[in-house]
């Protein structure tokens, strides 16, 4: 009877740990999510949309007014529910407010990682990342972001809500200026403005861009795209054409939620857009 009674309670521990193991398993974070993509804020997106939007997890269909690029939700976890309202989005930057669309990207090198005569001037070099300057008409700049973990605690609180976009000052985005490395016009590169570094560029709260300086390769960091729309025209013509006759395929454009989830954690992702252009164009 012993046994049998420690048998029943070791199979169905098992089965606790498989189905907590799966429901672990199906949540995605941020950092899980392919790079270069183009992350969208579903709670700031609620805050600024002209029509009623419960907080109960429905996903609207997204419009860009300026080029008529539609975003369907779609989601393989069936708790997560879409709906048929269409919110018409100009993706604003508004200083002190939470942004909506964010550019997420992974560093490829750091500046330990600095090659003379291909990174000079090396004193202003901060990293290169992943994001093709072409996606966002070689017009964004890096901000504080959703996951950065070298602010430490002091600005853990600016992680959240409108801190997250809050820029780094000092630091420019832009392409190589390597001009003998056709590779090279790719790939994304982050500089000091000022070969002063910090000590040149910082804000006067003391911390807001000197993390910079300590990224390493497979960090991830995001940056706001000053035109949104364009933006994700141009990820829907690299990545999300092909994808529309493809299920397999990504098309790198993610909805991201912190809602039920402690303040300053990662960000979930609960859901991708399929694009299409709608007629008129």
């Amino acid at each position: 009877m012993y046994c049998f009674n420690a048998f029943i309670f070791a199979a169905v521990g098992l089965v606790f740990i498989a189905t907590h193991f799966q429901i672990a398993n199906c949540l995605m974070l941020l950092s899980d999510v392919p790079t270069p993509s183009f992350i969208i804020d579903l709670q700031a997106l609620r805050r600024i949309s002209e029509h009623s939007l419960n907080n109960n997890g429905e996903i609207p269909h997204i419009r860009c007014p300026k080029n008529n690029l539609l975003l369907k939700p779609f989601s393989r976890d069936t708790s997560i529910k879409h709906n048929n309202v269409i919110v018409n989005c100009h993706f604003p930057i508004i200083e002190g407010q939470p942004a909506i669309g964010y550019l997420h990207s992974t560093v490829n090198r750091g500046r330990d990682d600095a090659v003379p005569g291909e990174d000079d001037p090396i004193s202003t070099f901060l990293a290169e990342i992943d994001l093709d300057p072409t996606l966002c008409c070689n017009d964004a700049h890096l901000v504080l972001g959703l996951n950065n973990h070298h602010v430490g605690s002091y600005y853990w609180a600016r992680s959240a809500g409108a801190g997250s976009s809050m820029e780094a000052p000092g630091v420019r985005y832009g392409g190589s200026d390597n001009t003998n490395n056709k590779d090279a016009n790719s790939k994304g590169i982050l500089r000091w403005l000022d070969e002063g570094g910090p000590t040149a560029c910082n804000s006067n709260d003391g911390k807001r861009s000197e993390w910079v300086n300590f990224l390493r390769r497979w960090d991830t960091v995001q940056l706001l795209p000053n035109d949104g729309q364009d933006t994700l025209l141009a990820f829907y013509k690299w990545y999300g054409q092909s994808s529309s006759n493809d299920e397999g395929s990504s098309t790198r454009i993610f909805g991201i939620s912190n809602e039920g989830r402690p303040m300053g954690c990662e960000p979930a992702v609960v859901c991708e857009w399929k694009c299409t252009l709608e007629e008129g164009i």
